[in-house]
């Protein structure tokens, strides 16, 4: 494991922690955000599991992740946001590849 993925580790297990309740996103609220994410319009998150897909964020927002173009864009995400566009992505149906 290398530093900068158990650090991503640590930070999404606590920030799950501290979100507790919060996991439960609304995901219509969540398809409206969404609009905006033009990237991953081919199904690439559709049917992840909420809590791998929120946890992720908030990684990417606490500036973590090897993605800087994500860095980047979830940190202009509202924090209150962030389980609503899990609970979207999370609800959607995978795509066969």
């Amino acid at each position: 494991m290398t530093g900068r993925f158990g650090a991503c580790i640590v930070a999404a297990i606590l920030a799950l922690s501290l979100a507790g309740a919060a996991l439960a996103g609304d995901a219509a609220k969540g398809e409206a955000l969404a609009k905006g994410c033009s990237c991953h319009k081919k199904g690439d998150l559709n049917g992840r599991p909420e809590a791998d897909l929120l946890a992720k964020m908030q990684a990417y927002k606490a500036g973590q992740g090897p993605n800087k173009a994500m860095v980047t864009i979830m940190k202009k995400v509202a924090d209150a946001d962030l389980p609503d566009l899990a609970a979207y992505y999370a609800g959607l149906e995978a795509v066969k590849k």
